[in-house]
């Protein structure tokens, strides 16, 4: 069996002495002058993207089922309330496996090199994104156990690990966790299995592509109850690039990139330790939060929200997406 998982970890704020504010009012030593204009290339954000905190989505076949019981039953065995079903995070799981099969890959890469996290994204589910996977694989050409079976004798596995190296046991027994999307593909003697863990701090999120030249963004959303938007982490890496078969064999774990910037509430005098911070979200006593955002560097830009709940120490990552940022006259390959 191949098994790999990553846990997302919330950055942790202290105060500092300085900051800079205005939403992507970045000072000139900072700035970065595209050679030419860039625009969002994916995903389209022409209109809206939306995503809620789904409550009444259900498993479609009896494998999902099957497991998505036998997680919450796992859960419940460690003193956890249970996760609600992700349909988006599923549908994924689902193309993600039999894609696998396909290139002949495990883990949690596919050939075009594509994180998770944006890949979750991409597909419009804005949670903040912790993947298990496992495989299971023989030359003869059959697998004798039943897919059922074998999704549970990866599950069994995960939370056999033992500290430190229990990162699959982790992410199923997660408290923060509030839905998961299973997915699984089988063909011949190949299995796939893919737990896509999610966290929402939000009853809804929506993002939207703004501005004359289309290179910012405008978010809005409505925190959870007893919660608020703490501050945002901003982050921005190349473009994805094509991996090998061996490559992406090779790697057994991912993880969100370092943050660049931090965006907090308006109001707010904190600022973020080691990051350029700007004072720019705008928050309301109902839990509504917006911001805008000017995007001025080609690549991969990664967001992650941060909640507080009221009553709980620190923060947590409730929330995260990913866009591509280029020249608007080239597409990508990869994306």
């Amino acid at each position: 069996m191949e098994t790999s998982s990553k846990k997302i970890r919330p950055l942790c704020l202290l105060a500092a002495i300085l900051g800079f504010a205005g939403c992507g009012a970045v000072p000139a030593f900072l700035r970065f002058e595209p050679a030419a204009p860039l625009a969002i290339l994916k995903p389209e954000l022409s209109r809206w993207i939306e995503d809620d905190f789904p409550r009444e989505a259900a498993p479609r076949d009896g494998v999902e089922r099957a497991l998505f019981d036998r997680i919450n039953a796992d859960r419940a065995g460690a003193g956890l309330g249970p996760v609600l079903w992700d349909e988006k995070a599923a549908s994924l799981a689902r193309a993600y496996t039999r894609q696998q099969i396909t290139e002949g890959t495990v883990g949690h890469f596919l050939l075009d090199g594509v994180p998770p996290y944006a890949r979750l994204s991409r597909s419009g589910d804005l949670a903040a994104n912790s993947e298990n996977a496992a495989a299971f694989m023989t030359s003869s050409g059959h697998l004798w156990d039943s897919p059922k079976d074998l999704a549970y004798l990866g599950e069994k596995e995960m939370l056999r690990e033992k500290p430190p190296n229990d990162g699959h046991r982790k992410t199923i027994l997660d408290p923060l966790a509030t839905h998961v999307g299973v997915g699984w593909a089988l063909e011949g003697g190949d299995f796939r299995l893919a737990e896509e863990f999610t966290t929402r701090g939000y009853d809804s999120l929506r993002v939207v592509r703004v501005g004359a030249d289309g290179s910012s963004i405008r978010v809005r959303g409505q925190a959870l109850d007893r919660r608020t938007l703490d501050f945002v982490s901003v982050a921005v890496q190349p473009f994805p690039s094509r991996l090998t078969r061996e490559e992406v064999n090779s790697r057994r774990s991912y993880s969100y990139p370092a943050p660049r910037w931090a965006l907090m509430p308006a109001a707010s005098g904190a600022y973020a330790v080691g990051l350029h911070t700007f004072h720019c979200v705008v928050p309301s006593v109902h839990g509504k939060f917006s911001f805008e955002y000017q995007l001025d560097h080609p690549g991969l830009w990664t967001f992650v929200l941060y909640f507080r709940e009221k009553g709980r120490d620190g923060t947590y990552a409730g929330g995260s997406f990913s866009v591509w940022v280029g020249d608007g006259q080239k597409e990508l390959a990869n994306s």
